[in-house]
Order: structure tokens, then sequence, then C-alpha cells
């Protein structure tokens, strides 16, 4: 096991503290008679988290004063917390013994850390020195020390050299980029926003922050802008309609005003032929459901500019249309990691999976998957009787998952009147099944609200 932590401020990054290092592909350090501390490090990591991990290290660094690798730990956890000083205190007493290291993998951590330390002390030179000592240990830079470089390149006004970086980095892994970086990536892209390759860049950085950030809103907007002002109208209109249709399935806008959007769209062009026309008439197919129709129309348009959005219309509509089959709706599943909490890719995986006489209990992950990221759409409803054909239910639009529950729960103990249990109500009346199980389990935390007792007996008689 690897036990070397770098310093970096996002989610991703962030894991490293849980995990210690298990992303690094560097060399395991092998156990010697004075390496005892490495079970004492590992004890700490499985006990601790966050800052009492810190105070962990801390107080082993003074038991073992002579081991890079606790201060490389150090000062990584100490620089993510924007603790600069202390950390460049650490780093600088690892100087001398990062010397004396034969472990690559321990030195490329270790200059990561300190040319992440220059970089936040202002002193873009020393980042981009240390930068390059710490790729010397490590050309494939698993930790990205060559995007500190970059941002170390931008604050001392060499823009040519930062974006050649940062975007050789974005193109070989973004996982490697935080919030932060990205930002500076789209500065760094603005400099030249007509270009193709640049705006093809800054969609994809908005693509990667609705990942990250999923109940964001206005992506879709502000891609839509960019692209409209570079006169790539077929994109411009993906990204138009993809921030309705997140609106539609979160419940804030209606079928109705998608359907009048279309229409007015429309308007702007007199080309029946066109890329724009075409995506306008296959966004009104699938609203219709009309999959057949809608998957021709977009499998023959590409977009100027790739959205991911676009990927989920082309893999939604034609899973779920007559040309579907099991390998198709693989290739849908696939995608899930690029439309986190999405209600609309949720539904369309489930019904392409029933469409494929595949639906079974198996599925009832994804089901819930689509009902919590909004039970009261037509679609949440629609899939919880779904879900209750499963189980033999005929009014499986009456059940309520352990988390819709929990709300309730939440609710009562806040002081709202016990009429709002009603849906609760409801499920306890159902025949048999694990959903009304779940509810019975409640009934005594609800019996200790204020007012509920009486509720449940009058509406129940328990």
């Amino acid at each position: 096991m690897n036990w070397l932590i770098y310093s970096e401020d996002h989610m991703f990054k962030k894991l490293v503290l849980v995990i210690l290092i298990a992303l690094m592909a560097f060399t395991s350090c092998s156990k010697k008679a004075d390496d005892s501390y490495l079970a004492e490090m590992e004890a700490l990591v499985k006990e601790k988290t966050g800052d009492e991990l810190l105070e962990g290290f801390i107080a082993l660094d003074k038991k073992y004063a002579n081991v890079l690798m606790l201060k490389v730990n150090i000062s990584g956890m100490l620089l993510m917390k924007d603790e600069v000083k202390l950390a460049g205190d650490y780093l600088k007493a690892g100087l001398p013994l990062v010397k004396k290291s034969n472990n690559d993998g321990e030195k490329y951590v270790f200059y990561t850390n300190m040319a992440q330390y220059a970089f936040k002390s202002k002193d873009p030179n020393k980042s981009i020195e240390y930068a390059k000592q710490a790729l010397g240990f490590n050309q494939e830079d698993p930790l990205g020390v060559t995007i500190t470089m970059a941002k170390a390149y931008a604050n001392k006004e060499d823009p040519i050299s930062a974006l050649k970086l940062m975007k050789e980095q974005w193109a070989a892994d973004r996982n490697k980029f935080s919030n932060e970086d990205m930002v500076y990536l789209l500065y760094l892209l603005g400099n030249e926003p007509d270009s193709i390759d640049n705006l093809t860049i800054v969609v994809a950085v908005a693509d990667e922050f609705l990942i990250r950030q999923p109940s964001m809103s206005g992506t879709g907007m502000q891609q839509a802008q960019a692209l409209e002002q570079a006169g790539y109208m077929t994109s411009a209109l993906i990204a138009t309609f993809s921030e309705m249709d997140r609106m539609r399935f979160l419940g804030k806008i209606q079928d109705e005003n998608i359907y009048n959007a279309l229409e007015e769209a429309k308007k702007n062009f007199e080309d029946t032929a066109s890329p724009h026309m075409k995506f306008l008439d296959g966004f009104k197919a699938y609203m219709d459901e009309d999959f057949d129709k809608a998957s021709a129309i977009f499998g023959s348009i590409t977009p100027e500019v790739p959205l991911n959005y676009y990927s989920y219309l082309q893999m939604a509509t034609l899973a779920n249309s007559s040309k579907t089959n099991p390998e198709t709706v693989n290739a849908f599943g696939a995608l899930e990691d690029k439309f986190p909490l999405f209600q609309g890719y949720y539904y369309y995986l489930w019904t392409s999976i029933r469409k494929n006489n595949l639906l079974s209990k198996e599925d009832q992950p994804l089901m819930e998957q689509c009902i919590l990221s909004n039970p009261n759409t037509r679609f949440g409803i629609e899939t919880k009787k779904a879900l209750g054909k499963l189980y033999g239910l005929e009014n499986g639009e009456n059940i309520l998952l352990p988390d819709e529950l929990t709300v309730y729960l939440m609710r009562v103990r806040n002081g709202e009147k016990p009429d709002i249990l009603e849906p609760v109500a409801k499920l306890l009346e159902m025949k048999d099944n694990p959903f009304k199980d779940n509810a019975n389990l409640m009934i005594p935390e609800l019996r200790k609200v204020s007012g509920v007792a009486d509720w449940l007996k009058d509406r129940l008689g328990i």
C-alpha cells in the first residue's frame, strides 16, 4: 500500500484522504525492520478521517521525525485546507529527507506538493521548477502537477504555454482537473472564443461541471449562448432544449412549454431540410415518444460541437425504438456516469429494458433512482406503477420508498399536521408487500410525534 497524499481541492482528489493513495500505481514500499510506523499509519487510516486523521499524522510525525512519507501526507492535507504556511513548514522539513529517499513515487508526490505550495504562495517560477522535478520522477503524472504548472505559467503572464499544457491534460484525463482548474481553463480559452477547438472544450467543461454538480441549473443555456454567438446553431438548439428537458424532469416546466418553444424556434428557419429544423422535428418526436422517428433523425445529424446531452438523446431514442436490442441497452447503461440525478436517463433506461422484455426485480435499484430523482413527476409515478407490477401490485403509484418515508417522518417531527401522512396511509392500506413492511416499521416512531397517534387511529384504526 502506498502512503502518500497530494494536495488539491475537489471531491475526486479528496478521495485520496479516504483511501490513502490507492489510486496511484506506485511501487509499494517493502517493509523493513524500521518501518513500524506503517502499521500505526494504517491503524489511523482505518479509525480516523478528516481533521482527526490529520491530527493523528501530526502526532506520528513527532514520534517519527525522519519519515518523509508522514510529511508528504501532512503537507498535502494542509494544502487542501489552504493552511499554506504550515504546509510549507512540513515540506521544508522534508527537503533533507527527500534527497535520501530511493522511492520515486514518494519524491513525485513530495515535489507535486511543493509545486502546489509555491503556487499558493504566489511564486509561479518556483512552482514551475518543482513541477518539473515532480515529473522527472513520474512522467505519467497521475496527480496532475502539470495542471499546477500550467496555472503557474498563466500567473506569470505566459498564456500560450499555460493553455498548451491545459489542453494536453484535458485531452489526457479531465478527472485530474479540480473545479478551480476548470475555471482557469475557461479563462485561458476565452482568449480565442471563436476557435471551434476551444469552443468544443468550453462546452465539454460545462458538461463536466454538470456531472459534478448535477443540481446546477442554467448550464445548457450558457452553452447555447456561446454556441449561438459562434454561429453553431444546431449545437445551440441542442443545448437550449437540454436545459428545458432537465427542467421538465424536475417538474419546473410542463410539456406544453416545450412544445410551444419548439414551434417558436421553427419560425426562425425556412429550410425544412436544414440540420436545425431536423433537430427540432426529432426533439418533438422524442417528446411524443415516437422513438423510431426521433432515433432516425438524431442518427442523421452530427452537431457542430459535441454535447453530452446529445449522446443521451441518441441512445435513449434508439434503445426504446423498434431497433432496440440488449447490446444497445447495455451501451445506454454505460452512460450512467454522465447523467447523475437526471431522471430522464433513469426513466428511459428502465423503459428500454422493459422494451426488451428483460425488466425484473433486479432492476429495482435503477427504478428507485428514477423515482427518488423526482417522485412527483409523471415519470416518477409511472416508474412506481411499473415497480409495483413486479410485485404483483395494481396500485403501485402508492408505493413509498424508505427515503420518502423518512421525509414524511421528518415533516411531522418538524411540526407539520398529520394530514400530510395521507400517502403513508394509502401505502399501509395496500396488500402485503415489502414497501408496506417498511412503513409498518416506521409506525412506532410516528406514534411518538404529538397528534400522529390519534390521526393514525382515526384514519387507519391502528
